[in-house]
C-alpha cells in the first residue's frame, strides 16, 4: 500500500474521544483533515455532548439543562431527616401502617408553608418527596376522618411517642381554645373564649416535657369546660404512660384548693404560681416586702436581677414550699405603664365632653376595658370626668414584679424560676398553632374529622418545637425564624433533565449552614 493510500485512510477515519471531569463523562469525535498551507495532517475535535455511564447514551449540547421538571427539595429534606431522626416516621408507620405517609405529607407540608390543608396537593406537586405524589383535598378529608375514627391507632401513637421521651422530667400543662364555626361537633360549646371571638369553641390541652421541651401528649375538652376542671382529667390520662415520676408546672388558670388536694393526694409533685387574687399572696407580698430587696437575696439569671425569699404556706392540711420573687425593673416598667394609660384615659373622655354617664362607661369598656377598676366617673362643671382610685391604684402597683411560685420540691431558687419560665413553650405552640398554621378556626364538619385534624396539628407541632429548640441551641432563631429557614431551603431543588437525569442544584452558604446546624448533613443525590 502507498504512502498516499495509507494518508487517505488516516484522513477518513474519525474516532471517539472520552474525557472524564468532575465525574462527568465528556464525549467528543476527533476527526483528521490534510492542512494545505502547512502541508500535513491534523485533528480535529467535535464535542458530541455527556454520556450516561449505565446506558451510554449521549445528551447533545445544549440540551443538558433543558429541563422536564424542577421541584423544591431542602425542606423535605430536611422534615424528613428531623422526623427520622426523633423516631416520629418510625411511630407513625408502626400506628398507621396504612396511612402514615399520607399523615406525614401533611404535617411536612404544615410546618414548610403553613397554609390550609387543602393546599397540600398542590405543594407535593411542586416538591420532591419519598412519600406520595399526590394527595386531593378529598382524600385529605377522608384521611381526617379516618385517623379521628382510630382512637386506638392514636392512643398508640401517644403511648409510643412518650417511651421515647423518657429522660423528661418535669411536665408542663396548658389550654387553649379554638373557635368553629360548625353546629354539628358536639364538643363545640360556648364558653371562656382566649382569643376574645364571639364563637363556641373546643378547648385544646397540650402536655409539653422539659428538657426535650416537645410536645408528649394533647387531649380535647368540651368549650364550656374551665381550666381549672381539665386538669385532674388529664391526670387520669397521663396516669395511663407512667408518668407519676415527674413534677407538673403548670400555669395560675389551674390553681385551685381542690387541684391542690387532689394532686397531694396522689402524692404528685408540682410547681403552680398563686394568683393574687388569694389572700395567701397578698398576706406572702405584705409579710416580706421589706426584707425582699436584701442584697443577700439578689442573684442573677441572664441579665436579669431577681431577689427571692422563701417560706411555707399551708392549702386545707398540705404545706408548701413558697417562692416569693421580685423584679424590681419589671416593676418600675409596669408602673409607668400602668399611669401612662390612666392619663391616656383620662385625657380622651375629657376632651369628648360626655354629658351622660353611660356613655363614658361605654367609651372606657371598648377602650380601656383593663383600667375599669381604677376609676370612678364624677361629673364636673356639666360633663362628666376620669377620677383616680388611690388605693386600686396602689394595690395594683405593690404587686408589681412580683410572681409567688408554689412547689411541691425544695429547689434552689435559679432553678425552680427558670423552669417556670421555660413553660412559655406552650404559649408559643400554641401561637404557632394559631398564626403559623392556619387552626385558629377548625374547618370541619364532623367530630371525627376535628379529631382528626387536631391530630395532623399536634405532629406537626412536634416538628415546629424540635425545630425551635435546635434553633435556639444553635444560635440560629437571632437570626431566623422558622418560616425563614423554610423559604431558604427550599431553593434548593431537583431538577430532572430531558435525559431522565435527576440533578441537584448548588446548595448556597446559607443553606449549607442551617442544614449543617440542624441535621448535620447536607443533601446530596445517591
Amino acid at each position: 500500500m502507498t504512502f498516499f493510500i495509507k494518508l487517505a485512510i488516516y484522513i477518513a477515519m474519525p474516532s471517539i474521544v472520552r474525557i472524564i471531569r468532575n465525574n462527568q463523562v465528556y464525549v467528543y469525535e476527533s476527526s483528521s483533515y490534510w492542512d494545505k498551507e502547512k502541508k500535513a495532517p491534523r485533528s480535529r475535535m467535535t464535542y458530541l455532548g455527556i454520556e450516561d455511564p449505565s446506558t451510554k447514551d449521549i445528551t447533545p449540547p445544549g440540551k443538558k439543562w433543558i429541563p422536564k421538571s424542577s421541584r423544591d427539595y431542602g425542606n423535605a429534606f430536611l422534615l424528613s431527616k428531623i422526623s427520622n431522626k426523633i423516631g416520629l416516621t418510625e411511630i407513625l408507620r408502626e400506628a398507621f401502617p396504612d396511612d402514615w405517609q399520607k399523615l406525614l405529607a401533611c404535617v411536612f407540608f404544615e410546618v414548610s408553608e403553613g397554609k390550609p390543608l387543602y393546599l397540600c396537593s398542590t405543594w407535593l406537586e411542586s416538591t420532591y418527596n419519598d412519600l406520595i405524589e399526590r394527595l386531593p383535598s378529598q382524600r385529605i378529608s377522608e384521611l381526617l376522618k379516618s385517623v379521628g375514627e382510630n382512637a386506638r391507632a392514636r392512643l398508640e401513637f401517644s403511648r409510643l411517642w412518650k417511651q421515647k421521651r423518657r429522660d423528661d422530667k418535669f411536665i408542663v400543662f396548658d389550654i387553649t381554645s379554638i373557635s368553629s364555626y360548625s353546629k354539628l361537633i358536639e364538643s363545640v360549646e360556648w364558653g371562656y373564649n382566649r382569643d376574645k371571638e364571639k364563637l363556641p369553641q373546643i378547648n385544646f390541652g397540650l402536655v409539653f416535657g422539659q428538657p426535650s421541651l416537645l410536645p408528649i401528649f394533647y387531649n380535647i375538652y368540651q368549650g364550656s369546660i374551665r381550666d381549672v376542671s381539665t386538669l385532674q382529667n388529664i391526670l387520669e390520662f397521663l396516669g395511663d404512660f407512667s408518668l407519676r415520676n415527674v413534677t407538673f408546672i403548670m400555669d395560675k388558670g389551674f390553681y385551685s384548693t381542690e387541684n391542690i388536694t387532689e394532686m397531694k393526694r396522689k402524692r404528685l409533685k408540682f410547681i403552680i404560681p398563686l394568683p393574687f387574687t388569694v389572700n395567701e399572696a397578698k398576706n406572702l407580698i405584705g409579710k416580706h416586702e421589706d426584707d425582699m430587696i436584701d442584697v443577700l437575696n439578689a442573684f442573677r439569671i441572664n441579665k436579669d436581677i431577681l431577689y427571692c425569699v422563701r417560706d411555707k404556706i399551708v392549702i386545707e392540711q398540705y404545706s408548701l414550699n413558697a417562692y416569693i420573687y421580685f423584679d424590681k425593673r419589671k416593676k418600675l416598667e409596669g408602673e409607668e405603664r400602668l399611669l401612662k394609660k390612666i392619663m391616656e384615659a383620662e385625657e380622651k373622655v375629657e376632651k369628648r365632653h360626655f354629658g351622660q354617664i353611660e356613655k363614658v362607661k361605654k367609651y372606657v369598656s371598648q377602650n380601656a376595658s383593663e383600667l375599669k377598676g381604677f376609676f370612678e366617673i364624677r361629673k364636673v362643671k356639666g360633663a362628666f370626668v376620669l377620677r383616680r382610685d388611690k388605693a386600686k391604684i396602689d394595690e395594683a402597683i405593690r404587686q408589681m414584679g412580683y410572681v409567688i411560685i408554689l412547689s411541691t420540691r425544695s429547689m434552689k431558687n435559679q432553678e425552680l424560676i427558670l423552669l417556670y419560665r421555660n413553660k412559655d413553650c406552650v404559649e408559643k405552640c400554641f401561637d404557632n398553632m394559631k398564626n403559623e398554621l392556619s387552626t385558629n378556626r377548625l374547618r370541619v364538619h364532623s367530630e371525627e374529622g376535628m379529631e382528626g385534624r387536631l391530630f395532623v396539628t399536634f405532629i406537626t407541632l412536634i416538628l415546629r418545637s424540635w425545630i425551635h429548640k435546635t434553633m435556639r441551641e444553635k444560635n440560629l432563631s437571632k437570626r431566623y425564624t422558622i418560616e425563614e429557614v423554610m423559604y431558604e431551603i427550599k431553593k434548593l431543588k431537583i431538577v430532572e433533565l430531558a435525559n431522565k437525569k435527576k440533578v441537584l442544584t448548588e446548595s448556597s452558604k446559607t443553606q449549607k449552614e442551617l442544614f449543617k446546624k440542624i441535621v448535620n448533613e447536607i443533601p446530596k443525590l445517591q
